[in-house]
């Protein structure tokens, strides 16, 4: 198989089983030891579960860039024989350069070694890179992510995640940055509301995962035909 989501879906089952661990440990009404104690850090630990189910997310959307890229690569054709989209990340590291020129410059050489590399028989793709746009993870970076690796829009497969994206990530920003405690962002969230928004996290995004392998499990989503 070209593209495995085998260790990606692994790997994100186990992040969303740690946020299912610490909602039952702080869940006073299921943790009588909590309970009798007269602790309640039930809002701490769901504000906590915001801030993972963005860390999980995260993790998975640069997984599998790097996987989509490593591949790519695998393929063992050249930069001339890859789609337009997975050449960008053969050559980014000379559009950068280009960036640092004067304009005189890219005529005089610069420029012409960026088609070079575009011609070139060996493949180049840092498997590294990752298509950011600068939104910060919000629904704008899945949609620019869907539109460079080809994979159609994703609002679909994501369902009822995909309205919560924005607020995951502002939530989890409020709090990285300190603007908000986790108790602050755990008190807009009843236990069960917390709950069915990892459910759904967990579901839909191994939906999208399933969706990519599908996808990208032939060869010429990454090369032009001969």
């Amino acid at each position: 198989m070209i593209f495995d989501r085998t260790p990606l879906e692994k790997e994100f089952r186990q992040r969303i089983a740690v946020v299912r661990k610490i909602l039952d440990a702080t869940d006073i009404t299921i943790n009588s030891i909590n309970a009798g104690s007269g602790i309640d850090i039930s809002r701490e630990g769901r504000g906590l579960s915001i801030v993972l189910l963005y860390a999980a997310y995260e993790n998975l959307l640069k997984g599998v860039s790097r996987t989509l890229l490593e591949s790519a690569a695998q393929l063992r054709v050249g930069n001339r024989r890859l789609k337009p989209n997975f050449q960008v990340f053969a050559i980014h590291s000379k559009l950068q350069a280009l960036t640092n020129l004067s304009p005189a410059h890219i005529w005089k050489g610069s420029g012409r070694k960026v088609v070079d590399a575009v011609a070139e028989r060996t493949c180049s793709i840092n498997s590294n890179l990752f298509p950011n746009d600068g939104s910060h993870m919000k629904t704008k970076q899945v949609i620019t992510f869907c539109e460079v690796y080809g994979l159609g829009a994703p609002a679909t497969i994501l369902g009822d995640a995909w309205g919560r994206i924005n607020t995951v990530v502002s939530e989890r920003n409020s709090v990285a940055h300190g603007q908000q405690t986790p108790e602050e962002v755990g008190r807009k969230y009843s236990i069960a509301e917390i709950r069915k928004l990892v459910d759904i996290w967990e579901a839909r995004w191994c939906d999208f995962l399933a969706d990519v392998e599908k996808k990208a499990s032939s060869r010429d989503f990454y090369r032009e035909p001969r």
